[in-house]
């Protein structure tokens, strides 16, 4: 049975992106099975995989807008992972949704999520149809800490979303963890931030971190996710510590 997960956070920059792309990917490099689905109208997630959403034959808003495609037919694979790529039309597919439609995901996915070992999902930084369809389907989020400012605003504010979808929506999900990311050790509010989260969730901050490096919006240019680009990178190795948290959490 597929692990569903979800990165998820509010605030756009907090490298919820990148998290779900080198994580999916770190899995697939542990000999799993992964589906990564990008749910994003920007589609960053499937570029930053060296995708072309333009080129791609079908995209996951097909399978939103048509009830004739079979998922299989619109995945891609790439680095070892079996991608559903976004597609800028899914604004104009989310546009038309009704409420009803918050579990448009779970009918598109169900016949094909046995084929996994996870299914991971990249969402829009804000409320959305979209967004909901991910945490109507996924059972675990991973919340991404940018260690700044208004990083404990940012992580309150997620932390309430999945809660209000646990108490209708989605019985079954949990936020799993908290991964501090871009993080630079060298400034105060980054220690702190840190600390305070440490002090207020202890069971649920990851006790490593992906600190900020001009190599992940490299590896993104490349098209390349990071813990391949440069494998021996501290933030390759971050991710590919987080994937083996989750696979030992598994067994």
């Amino acid at each position: 049975m597929a692990r569903k997960m979800t990165v998820a956070m509010k605030k756009g920059g907090s490298g919820k992106t990148t998290t779900t792309v080198n994580l999916a990917t770190a899995l697939v490099l542990r000999g799993k099975r992964v589906l990564f689905v990008d749910l994003d109208p920007q589609a960053n997630a499937t570029i930053a995989l060296g995708i072309n959403p333009l080129e791609a034959r079908y995209t996951v808003n097909d399978l939103f807008v048509s009830d004739h495609l079979e998922p299989r037919e619109a995945v891609v694979t790439k680095f070892g992972l079996h991608v559903l790529a976004g597609h800028t039309a899914l604004a104009r597919a989310e546009s038309g949704m009704q409420p009803s439609d918050v579990v448009a995901l779970r009918r598109i996915l169900s016949p094909i999520e046995a084929d996994y070992d996870y299914v991971i999902l990249d969402v829009p930084p804000s409320d959305s149809y979209l967004t909901a369809n991910a945490l109507a389907y996924a059972t675990e989020v991973i919340i991404p800490l940018q260690a700044h400012y208004f990083a404990i605003e940012g992580l309150t504010q997620a932390i309430e979303q999945v809660s209000a979808v646990r108490s209708g929506l989605n019985p079954e999900i949990n936020i799993i963890g908290i991964l501090p990311t871009m993080v630079n050790g060298r400034t105060n509010i980054a220690r702190s931030v840190i600390e305070t989260v440490q002090k207020q969730y202890p069971d649920s901050i990851y006790p490593f971190v992906v600190e900020f490096s001009v190599r992940h919006p490299e590896a993104t240019a490349a098209g390349v996710p990071i813990v391949i680009y440069d494998p021996n990178h501290p933030g390759s190795l971050a991710y590919k510590r987080l994937a083996e948290y989750l696979d030992e959490q598994a067994a």
